[in-house]
């Protein structure tokens, strides 16, 4: 019987190391969202955040997700919903008391918040074509960026990417060999602005921060994310219209056999056999059992009274002590000596 019972513990342990792990986690098809793992999503971004800082998701309207300036920066990728009043209010004082804003928007929902905020920069409706790409003329290649951002990288892959207009301290260009709008020459795509105690960082070029032009971009993104001031990121969901944070999913972890918790489990259950047939758990649990019996025995043995004590106590209770002291040297005397000296115990 033993040795079927030692038998199932090697196999559950055993079973129990290699098994698959099921992880719940939140997921959306928005594009541009943190929490879509698909291409046109940013959840590689997302996790780039996460090893840099703390990422606070931005579910609700500004004015009740306590956005706070200090060391904070705010992300808004790919909005298609409009800001309101009270958003650029809070963006606006957020700015102004020193946090930092990345925003990476097409020029519908960019201009709009750029208009509003009093920003001189604007986001060319026009598409800047270059002749120097990865694949495809839709993903053109630049490797005009100005340091710290160009730092050990290559290039950076753009999709379908428009121009900032009107920048005044661009971080990163298109190459020489692009046009926009009829013009050949080289565009601004991310721009710096002072903006009270903070800054605004322009991006015209949403998509460099997807999923699916993360394994290029990744070096570039680091030194951009390097360089924010606030380590304590917002990232904006609430601006994204097809957003459903409310779905849920799983991820499955296909978990490979190591060999050395595989000894060490099997190590364990040999000793723990060993252990057990050698006798000496026997002999630890009758120990144990004897040990704490006693101690059970100690505690519950009532403490020795004296007569004297009693005889006191019956005092108080307004009995005669002389006469109790009497009948007890009569009781011991009766009890002792008996018929001996021709007396008769006291029943």
């Amino acid at each position: 019987m033993r040795r079927v019972v030692y038998t199932i513990l090697a196999v559950i342990g055993v079973f129990l190391l290699i098994m698959p792990v099921s992880v719940p986690k939140f997921k959306s098809d928005a594009p541009y969202s943190v929490l879509n793992t698909g291409p046109n999503g940013t959840s590689s971004f997302g996790v780039l955040l996460y090893h840099s800082g703390k990422v606070v998701p931005v579910l609700f309207p500004y004015s009740t997700s306590e956005l706070s300036p200090k060391n904070g920066t705010l992300i808004i990728i790919g909005p298609d919903v409009k800001f309101s009043k009270g958003d650029i209010n809070v963006l606006r004082s957020f700015l102004s008391d020193g946090g930092t804003v990345l925003l990476a928007s097409g020029p519908e929902v960019g201009n709009e918040v750029l208009s509003s905020l009093e920003v001189p920069d604007r986001i060319s409706r026009g598409v800047v074509i270059s002749v120097t790409y990865n694949s495809s003329s839709l993903f053109p290649i630049t490797r005009a960026l100005l340091s710290p951002l160009g730092r050990g990288v290559n290039y950076v892959v753009l999709e379908s990417p428009h121009a900032v207009l009107h920048a005044r301290n661009p971080l990163l260009l298109t190459s020489n060999a692009s046009l926009l709008d009829g013009r050949y020459g080289s565009f601004p795509v991310i721009d710096e602005v002072r903006y009270g105690r903070g800054k605004l960082i322009v991006a015209a070029d949403p998509n460099m921060f997807t999923n699916r032009l993360f394994k290029w971009n990744e070096p570039f993104l680091r030194n951009l994310v390097a360089s924010f001031p606030g380590k304590v990121f917002y990232i904006d969901e609430v601006h994204h219209r097809d957003l459903n944070p409310y779905s849920s999913g799983t991820v499955t972890i296909q978990r490979a056999v190591s060999r050395r918790d595989v000894f060490y489990y099997l190590s364990a259950l040999v000793g723990f056999i060993l252990f057990v047939e050698s006798g000496l758990a026997t002999r630890l649990v009758s120990l144990s059992l004897r040990i704490l019996f006693r101690l059970l025995d100690a505690i519950s043995r009532p403490e020795n009274v004296s007569l004297d004590d009693i005889v006191k106590s019956l005092e108080e209770r307004g009995y005669d002590g002389a006469k109790l002291r009497k009948l007890i040297a009569e009781l011991e005397t009766g009890s002792k000596l008996g018929d001996v000296n021709g007396r008769k115990g006291v029943p």
